[in-house]
């Protein structure tokens, strides 16, 4: 019993290692992504339209993989924590 919750918790921290090493990544992309194109916005810069096109896809494709990531930590947590007992608490950051 003890060998299966000591495995049970190293499947809770990979889980949240994974969460975290995915997620501070996406952080730096999609906020250097926003930015470029607040930057862009602001001061009325003419990109070609491609550059721009290419910006805002940088900065969709970053949210979706944040709410990927969201959502596959919320099923993680939903399989691993049942297991051990403990009431599901899920903390997730964006």
């Amino acid at each position: 019993m003890r060998d299966e919750t000591k495995v049970q918790g190293q499947e809770r921290d990979f889980g949240e290692v994974l969460r975290h090493e995915l997620n501070n990544p996406l952080t730096g992309i999609l906020g250097n992504a926003e930015l470029l194109l607040v930057e862009v916005r602001r001061q009325n810069l003419e990109l070609p339209a491609q550059c721009m096109t290419r910006l805002e896809t940088i900065a969709e494709l970053a949210v979706r993989m944040r709410e990927t990531v969201r959502r596959l930590s919320e099923e993680w947590h939903e399989q691993v924590l049942p297991l051990e007992g403990d009431s599901p608490k899920l903390e997730v950051r964006s």
